[in-house]
């Protein structure tokens, strides 16, 4: 009991003495200058009024590159753009179904994760990373991925994707 009213006045205590200081009492007045002292000479007082005060310095980012934007954004952007039907998929969502060789320009089959089938030949764009197909041999297909690290260098990323073997088909028997 002795606690709780302790608390209860402790929460009173400030609020009493914050109305109390909200008085209705006007500020003093300041004391009124004993001898206006004459004007210097100088431009005159519409002139005066027409002077702009001292604005302390603020930064404009207008013409300025934004420093929390990373340089390599606005490459990413226009690539985004014009993007292949393939490249809305990772490569190991992609499946290689056929190769064809022995002509000029071999070309191979993959099949998307929806099942819709896609052909490819050398120079194809692929997988979300703007690989390309660098070669079409008779098992495998190796994509090439360029981009750049943390540092800024430009690194090659080759990846295979080859045809099951005999024994990982699935046939329907």
């Amino acid at each position: 009991m002795r606690m709780k009213l302790t608390n209860n006045a402790l929460v009173a205590l400030p609020l009493l003495l914050l109305l109390a200081a909200c008085g209705d009492t006007p500020p003093p007045k300041a004391a009124a200058p004993a001898e206006a002292a004459p004007p210097p000479p100088g431009p005159s007082t519409a002139e005066e009024e027409l002077e702009a005060p001292e604005v302390a310095y603020a930064y404009s980012s207008v013409g300025k590159r934004d420093p929390f934007r990373s340089f390599f954004f606005d490459a990413l952007d226009t690539k985004e753009s014009g993007q292949t039907e393939l490249q809305k998929y990772q490569l190991d969502q992609l499946k290689l179904v056929a190769i064809v060789t022995g002509r000029a320009a071999p070309y191979a089959m993959v099949e998307d994760p929806t099942g819709k089938g896609h052909t490819l030949t050398r120079g194809t764009l692929i997988g979300k990373n703007w690989g390309h197909v660098a070669t079409i041999n008779p098992d495998c297909l190796s994509v090439k991925e360029e981009y750049r690290d943390y540092t800024g260098r430009k690194v090659t990323n080759e990846v295979p994707i080859c045809l099951p073997k005999k024994n990982e088909l699935k046939l329907d028997n």
